[in-house]
């Protein structure tokens, strides 16, 4: 039955009960067609402050949501790289970060004091919208608190502020990305040094190996347990997945070896225009990238792909379903929605939203393998060991080379270690081992659920194993707008 609120939001009864006895007082006599008009305009009143408030907040809270990856990439990738490749003596490159402003991350925290001034002061929003709220707030105050780490660290000039901007650099990072577990890091090193065929190494690579061994040290025993997906999981999911996907790749062209940054561009501009028919996303070039990625922010929401790379056709392929097919396409329904997370990220949805990639990534080609484990030994390098830019570089080049994978990768990964100070590690890329775990459960788990596909695309930007993330939107689903 509708419930009537006084002027405070508390409740003043049952509209066919007490509320009608208040409204016939307060009118002189009892009319119940004209009481339950009266109780909707009354309740079409409340709801309209509600819906008023809830986006006062809304906007306030994206207005002062940020990619925090963009911020801290370094506006000087090349030159940098260059220079830092060409003198070995180097500890880390000079780089700048012209994206990282004090202007806009004050902004930002003043954006987020009105939406909790305006929160406290609310008595007419509902339990789920306050708890929504209130968990978004929550989150942009730790990328803002990150990314205000960050800049501190990179204008502390002296040792001892240097290692007071460092703590709270840690803090603040691992508030926003989590911990990396230390025995899950050298458990990791320990596999990836014991695939080495030591036997099978020249006599050069025998000394290689045996400078890397000297360079890392002592590695405490440990173990790691992972999960990985039966093989009947992995066949299955790949047929989903082509068959899901398989419009998307009808646009890439049949017979070439290779892929140009331009040509990918181009492609997912066909498929946007021909197959998902919505120009809120576009793809585009950007010369200071380092890898492909999204941009979900404001009205220039892209893919952006760095200038010169080349892709072989698997790759161009597993890009496609990573970037558009999944990151993109869990955000288009919800480019609308008035909580822009739905369509920009939920906290902490990182994880899950790459796992998923990452496992269509995996299923497109049919090959499963152990995702993010060099950028889990990378961060576990500079965090736990105390490895600077360099140091990180060099043992990765060396177990690449002993290993028979490419380097061609391997500064870039390192870059993204050190993202925001260079010298500091980043957390953020301890989602690419951790999300695909989860991730692969749960497909696991769900592989004949008629509903899998939904829960993994059409749910909005969130983390379907956050119980309470899982609760918005079955909310939102359930009651529209939430």
């Amino acid at each position: 039955m509708p419930e009537i609120l006084n002027s405070n939001g508390e409740s003043a009864g049952n509209a066919d009960s007490q509320g009608f006895e208040s409204l016939a007082a307060m009118s002189g006599d009892f009319n119940e067609a004209s009481a339950r008009e009266a109780v909707q305009v009354a309740k079409q009143k409340v709801e309209t402050a509600a819906d008023k408030t809830f986006d006062e907040i809304s906007e306030l809270i994206s207005e002062s949501d940020i990619t925090v990856y963009e911020r801290l990439n370094p506006t000087n990738t090349k030159a940098a790289k260059e220079e830092f490749l060409q003198n070995p003596e180097m500890t880390r490159p000079n780089y700048e970060y012209g994206n990282l402003r004090a202007s806009e991350i004050s902004k930002n925290f003043r954006y987020l004091e009105q939406a909790e001034s305006k929160l406290n002061d609310s008595a007419d929003l509902s339990d789920s919208r306050r708890r929504l709220l209130n968990y978004l707030v929550d989150d942009c105050r730790k990328k803002n608190d990150f990314l205000a780490a960050n800049i501190a660290y990179n204008l502390a000039a002296d040792p001892e502020s240097k290692q007071l901007m460092a703590e709270q650099h840690r803090e603040a990072n691992e508030a926003l990305y989590g911990k990396i577990d230390e025995n899950t890091f050298y458990a990791l090193l320990k596999e990836k040094l014991t695939s080495v065929d030591y036997d099978g190494l020249s006599d050069d690579d025998k000394k290689v190996y045996s400078e890397l061994l000297e360079d890392i040290g002592q590695i405490p025993e440990a173990t790691s347990e992972r999960f990985r997906p039966q093989p009947e999981t992995i066949e299955r999911f790949s047929e989903l997945v082509n068959d899901f996907y398989g419009g998307f790749l009808g646009h890439i062209p049949e017979g070439k070896e290779s892929f140009s940054s331009e040509d990918m561009v181009d492609i997912i501009n066909e498929i946007l225009k021909e197959e998902i028919q919505d120009d809120t996303y576009h793809a585009k070039i950007d010369p200071n990238a380092g890898n492909a990625s999204v941009k979900h922010e404001g009205k220039n929401r892209c893919i952006i792909f760095p200038e010169g790379k080349i892709y072989t056709p698997e790759r161009a392929k597993a890009l496609i379903v990573h970037e558009l097919g999944t990151h993109v396409m869990r955000a288009i329904p919800y480019v609308d929605h008035p909580v822009a997370a739905f369509s920009s990220g939920l906290p902490n949805n990182e994880e899950f939203d790459d796992g998923v990639a990452m496992a269509v990534e995996q299923a497109i080609n049919g090959e499963y393998k152990d995702s993010g484990v060099s950028h889990y030994i990378n961060i576990g390098l500079a965090t736990f060991m105390g490895k600077n830019f360099r140091e990180v570089y060099n043992i990765q080049c060396r177990l690449k080379q002993l290993t028979g994978e490419k380097t061609d990768a391997v500064f870039n990964d390192v870059q993204r270690c050190f993202r925001g100070t260079g010298e500091l590690p980043n957390n953020k890329d301890l989602i690419y081992y951790n999300g695909a775990n989860r991730v692969w459960e749960f497909i696991e788990k769900h592989i004949d659920d008629p509903e899998l596909f939904d829960e993994l695309f059409l749910t909005g930007k969130i983390n379907y194993q956050d119980p309470e993330q899982a609760q918005f939107a079955y909310e939102n689903r359930t009651k529209g707008a939430i």
